[in-house]
């Protein structure tokens, strides 16, 4: 099956919506979290100008992670064990917010506005995936996002949760994932597409995860 850049685009796109949502409950249930993957999601979301979609993910070996967890996910063939159920429901949450967000001009506009700030202090932090720039966006997400009704419950060890630099690791990742599925939808994703175009998504997972 061939495949349309928009095609391709909205499954990297959803493969970075996995890796935020499996790497936050990696950090929940473990306290660890791979730098290489959580960077080149804060990359993506700290990206707001792009001028091209390549710009936000240009590797699809980067997300290889999230794009093997989604494939799994459309194919039925992961394993049914806690962990992978609750990946899959931060996923799905991740877009719901991202939906409550469009909904809300206002809240989008102090959101875009607060990164924009961040951005332009970029030069004072070492690396995007360090835990002090996790704060600085921990903050921006429970000032914006965390004021909306719907919540995402995290589960894990409670040793882990409790830790501040854990907390503020799970919300920017979680912040990197709304700014995925904001790409997903603008490249035309729909939640349906996930059951009516299933096929056809993971046709698209398997072309990209078999690139690198």
């Amino acid at each position: 099956m061939s495949h349309s850049d928009a095609d391709l685009h909205q499954v990297m796109a959803l493969g970075a919506i996995f890796q935020s949502a499996t790497l936050a409950d990696r950090v929940a249930s473990t306290g660890q979290c791979p730098e290489g993957q959580a960077r080149v999601l804060i990359e993506g979301a700290m990206n707001l100008a792009p001028a091209s979609y390549a710009d936000v993910f240009p590797s699809a070996g980067d997300l290889r992670p999230g794009l093997v967890l989604l494939r799994d996910a459309l194919s039925g063939n992961q394993e049914k064990t806690p962990a992978n159920a609750r990946t899959v429901g931060y996923a799905l949450a991740l877009m719901h917010l991202a939906g409550r967000l469009r909904r809300d001009s206002s809240l989008m506009s102090v959101l875009r506005n607060r990164l924009e700030a961040l951005d332009a202090q970029r030069g004072h932090f070492g690396d995007l995936a360090s835990t002090e720039f996790s704060h600085r966006l921990a903050g921006i997400y429970v000032d914006t996002l965390g004021t909306l009704k719907f919540r995402i419950k995290v589960q894990g060890e409670p040793a882990h949760l409790r830790n501040e630099d854990n907390a503020a690791r799970i919300r920017a990742l979680f912040l990197a994932g709304v700014r995925a599925a904001f790409l997903w939808h603008q490249a035309g994703g729909r939640r349906w597409h996930l059951l009516l175009r299933r096929r056809r998504l993971l046709s698209a997972a398997e072309q990209l995860i078999n690139i690198n």
